[in-house]
Formats: structure tokens, C-alpha cells, sequence
């Protein structure tokens, strides 16, 4: 009897220590992954309001805009570049908790200066709406969700019935149209070192090196790849890096 009840207190400290050793791994797990969000949410909007500090010479320093963004969302601002007409930012944000002595999660993110005058061979002016259609703005440039994989919003949201006309917001070159992963049916069009993307397409109308114009119907709205339901996500690109298509479309 005594054999067996010394066995069972050996098994039930061992069950007791696997379930604090569980808690703390879950424990650590846990506050690691929320702090590595809290730290690139913090950096996706230091990035974007170091940008547009750029456009605003006799404003806040980008760097300065940066670091208050971040302190605002319980981050801490690492580094802070500008070049040309970019900023890179690099933010750190704590982890809470019995484990806080943990190394503080670094995340980084990069935004550029919206386009001016020009984008590309177009005047900002002569640009389209890529819907010909009644339409609802549903997501903006730079909002911050799980959804979306780099944490924020590279374009704008155009929810619309399912088929309505989507167009090039301006002249180019066909450089993309077909299937591509999460963004559904998609077509991008260069207009010059910029490039727009039309996402989530129910039909595409254009094809590779097909020349188009302003207003010519690419595709129609659709459902496809990562989206809850109808609508185009629309992107602008500047040599690669996502601006907001709010300042060459009119909104």
C-alpha cells in the first residue's frame, strides 16, 4: 500500500509539473506573438506618418513623426532612415507579463511619399476611378488588420456588385492577367515605373502586352482569392513600394 500510494504522489507531481511547464510555454508563446503584432502594427503607422511628414518640409521631422506614432501605440521607435523619398522605420514593442524579461520583438516597415504631380508618364490629374459603377470605399490605404498579410492595407477596397466594369485608371501596358494567389483574378498594368494592380476580378478582358487606355475596360468586380465578397482591391506602385491611390484617383 505504501509502494503504491508513493507512486501515485511521484505521478501526480509529474502531471502537476508538465501542467506549470504547459503554462508557461503557452504563457510565453502567447506574449511573444501579441507583442510582435503591437510592434509591427506600430511600425506599419510610424512608417506612414513619417511619410507624410515628408510631404510637409515646414512640418514635424519624419523621424520625429515616427517616434511619436510609435510611443502612441506602446512601441518604441528603433531606427529611423530617410532616403529619397522613403523611410524605413524599425519598432519595438514589450512583452507584458511574468515573462516581460523577454528580448522585446523588433519589426520593420517601409513607406514612401505619395506622388505629387506626375505618376509616371500620367498627370495625377487625368487619372480615373478603376470602377464604372455605383461603388462603397470599404478599406483605405494604410489600415491596420489581420486580414491582410503585411498587417495593413496596401490600396483601397471599391465594394461593388459582382460584374460591374473595371477599368484602367489610366494608359499603359498589360504587364499581369490571370490567377495570383491571394489576390484572386488579377491584372496590373506599368505606366511608366508605376504600376497598377486590380485584384479579385470575376473576369479579365485584357491579356499580357495588350496596350490600354484610360477608361478601358480590363475586367468586372468580382469575389476571387482572399476577399469576403465582392469588390476590387486597387493598388498603386512606385517602383515596387505600395502608395496610397487616394492622391492620383479622384475620391
Amino acid at each position: 500500500m505504501r509502494r503504491e500510494r508513493g507512486a501515485g504522489s511521484v505521478l501526480v507531481l509529474a502531471a502537476t509539473m508538465m501542467i506549470v511547464v504547459g503554462s508557461l510555454v503557452a504563457a510565453t508563446l502567447g506574449a511573444g506573438i501579441a507583442a510582435r503584432h503591437r510592434a509591427a502594427a506600430a511600425a506599419d503607422l510610424a512608417a506612414l506618418a513619417a511619410a507624410g511628414a515628408l510631404v510637409r518640409p515646414a512640418g514635424e521631422h519624419p523621424c520625429g513623426a515616427a517616434e511619436r506614432v510609435s510611443r502612441a501605440n506602446g512601441a518604441t521607435l528603433r531606427e529611423c532612415n530617410v532616403e529619397r523619398g522613403e523611410v524605413e522605420v524599425a519598432a519595438s514593442a514589450p512583452i507584458t507579463g511574468p515573462l516581460r524579461w523577454l528580448t522585446d520583438p523588433v519589426r520593420r516597415a517601409r513607406a514612401g511619399v505619395p506622388p505629387q504631380v506626375r505618376v509616371g508618364v500620367v498627370a495625377a490629374n487625368d487619372w480615373l476611378l478603376p470602377v464604372a459603377g455605383p461603388f462603397r470605399l470599404t478599406a483605405r490605404f494604410g489600415a491596420a488588420g489581420t486580414q491582410w498579410v503585411s498587417g495593413r492595407h496596401t490600396g483601397l477596397d471599391f465594394a461593388a456588385p459582382e460584374g460591374t466594369r473595371v477599368v484602367a485608371a489610366a494608359a499603359g501596358r498589360v504587364i499581369e492577367a490571370g490567377r495570383a494567389g491571394p489576390y484572386g483574378n488579377l491584372v496590373v498594368i506599368d505606366h511608366g515605373g508605376v504600376t497598377t494592380y486590380y485584384a479579385h476580378l470575376s473576369s479579365v478582358d485584357v491579356a499580357a502586352d495588350d496596350e490600354v487606355g484610360a477608361g478601358h475596360q480590363i475586367g468586372t468586380v468580382g469575389a476571387t482569392g482572399n476577399a469576403t465578397g465582392p469588390h476590387l482591391h486597387f493598388e498603386v506602385r512606385m517602383n515596387g513600394v505600395p502608395q496610397d491611390p487616394a492622391s492620383v484617383v479622384p475620391l
